[in-house]
């Protein structure tokens, strides 16, 4: 190798090793402003759970939501795409950091001259990244042993060297949208636990409200019976029994929509479980109360939403990705350096060939590629990128602020229907005496069946309406668990364990 190739390989070297830093903006997350605590005071629902105690949904103190939540982490479908998608991004890393390593080609000719003509039969093979070789072609005896033979086999490595970092930059972007493919499982998942829970609630909550129906239904009952003796006796107008026969009956139409609910939950939890929708019928007809709460898991600051919440952490890293989108784009604006090298053996004789000792050759070509005129494409790239890069930057303070609303807006929630709670339990206690001292005044006469019918209504109307302000209280919850993020700081551990 002459002393030319020797100062041109270094020179490459040297810009390789020294090159210009990667042109593009140097990545830095945006400082966003939140305020200093939230609007609705946590001391309200009393001491706040600490979030290393427990994961979110164990504080319902419910086994067979536990259940529910470790299965749906291990078979749920959405989470196999979500886990499809990681390897998908891990592969594009792998893809973009492929460029830093030369392309190594392996070839093979025979060729043969006779009479002025050539009759060429050639077989090639390439190696790339995986190590294989693959070759085509094939060559008779005739040509091997013909005179003016020659044989030739050597390799061909071409190698970009990435002086103005945008190859660095591509493995940048591409590492940030892995990191954002893996928050975006976590999001997911955060996703579907809380859909699990919540339809688990929905499930218990119509149980409950069939069961309450079912015993106003029994209770009306005996107020028709009492009715028809009444008016056997003929102390009453016939008219007392038909409104005593009326109401039972609109009580008892509502029994089938709660049948139809409770079957929709099932099928819905079935689904989420990555099961058919029957799947869990067995396992959760059975009646079960609401799951209990142990109260509110500590809130944070709402400066630690950008940490807590994963779809936050993944917008983020879709904003560095971005950011270094700008950089791959800049270095479409200068000079691409190369180097090609050949090296391989010819000669006109097989056994010498196959023996190594034919003749030896070699070459290495530096190269200088610049954009003179393209038009204005690769200048209206760099504008397209840092337009996506605005929008993206955008997005991430919209979201931000999405997530602080999420927040208010679950926790006035909570503290509205714990207020609602209240009231209707005293609601409930007090229409039930209203109920039972109506019956016993019209037992004795003193009062018209009209007062009856009002404070039987009344009554299970109360009880309903408690009914369902407990599941909404709990659903409340978890729609905060949710808007907190989830509080994986503590879950992290114990969810990871599924996959």
């Amino acid at each position: 190798m002459n002393r030319l190739a020797w100062r041109v390989i270094v020179i490459c070297l040297a810009l390789l090793l020294t090159g210009c830093a990667s042109v593009g903006p140097n990545y830095q997350r945006p400082v966003l402003e939140a305020p200093e605590q939230w609007a609705e005071s946590q001391e309200k629902s009393g001491a706040a759970l600490a979030l290393e105690e427990i994961a979110w949904w164990q504080a319902f103190d419910d086994p067979v939501l536990d259940s529910l939540i470790e299965q749906a982490a291990k078979t749920n479908l959405d989470l196999e795409q979500a886990r499809a998608r990681i390897l998908q991004a891990r592969a594009d890393v792998t893809k973009a950091g492929a460029a830093f390593l030369p392309k190594v080609e392996a070839t093979a000719s025979v060729t043969r001259s006779q009479g002025g003509t050539s009759t060429i039969t050639t077989g090639t093979g390439s190696q790339g990244g995986t190590g294989t070789i693959t070759s085509g072609g094939a060559v008779s005896q005739s040509l091997i042993t013909a005179a003016g033979t020659i044989f030739q086999a050597g390799f061909d490595a071409s190698w970009e060297i990435d002086v103005f970092g945008g190859t660095r930059r591509s493995v940048e972007a591409a590492r940030a949208r892995l990191e954002a493919s893996v928050e975006d499982l976590q999001s997911t998942l955060l996703t579907l636990l809380g859909d699990v829970a919540k339809n688990y609630i929905d499930l218990r909550a119509n149980q409950a409200q069939r069961e309450i129906t079912r015993r106003n239904v029994e209770t009306q009952q005996q107020t028709v019976e009492v009715t028809r003796e009444r008016f056997r006796l003929g102390l009453i107008t016939y008219l007392d029994v038909v409104q005593a026969e009326a109401q039972k009956a609109s009580t008892e139409s509502n029994l089938p929509t709660y049948e139809a609910n409770i079957k929709q939950s099932i099928h819905r939890l079935g689904i989420l479980l990555g099961k058919e929708p029957n799947a869990l019928k067995t396992e959760l007809a059975a009646i079960r109360p609401l799951p209990s709460s142990r109260g509110v898991m500590a809130t944070g600051l709402p400066s630690d939403l950008l940490a807590r919440r994963p779809d936050l952490r993944q917008v983020e890293r879709k904003l560095a990705a971005a950011s270094a989108d700008i950089g791959v784009a800049k270095a479409e604006l200068y000079p691409k350096f190369d180097l090609t090298g050949t090296l391989g053996l010819q000669g006109n004789n097989v056994s010498k060939f196959m023996n190594f000792s034919s003749g030896r050759y070699w070459s290495v070509i530096p190269g200088v590629t610049s954009n003179l005129f393209d038009g204005g494409k690769a200048r209206a790239t760099v504008k397209n990128k840092q337009a996506v890069y605005e929008e993206n930057l955008a997005k991430y303070r919209s979201s931000f602020l999405s997530a602080l609303e999420d927040v208010e807006n679950s926790l006035a929630a909570y503290y509205a229907e714990q207020t609602k709670r209240r009231i209707l339990d005293e609601s409930v206690r007090a229409n039930q005496e209203a109920v039972t001292l109506v019956r016993e005044r019209y037992r004795k006469g003193l009062t018209n069946f009209l007062d009856v019918l009002t404070t039987e209504n009344s009554l299970y109307t109360a009880q309903s309406n408690l009914s369902k302000s407990e599941a909404n209280l709990l659903t409340d919850l978890i729609s905060l668990y949710k808007a907190l993020g989830g509080g994986w700081d503590a879950a992290d551990v114990r969810v990871a364990r599924v996959f």
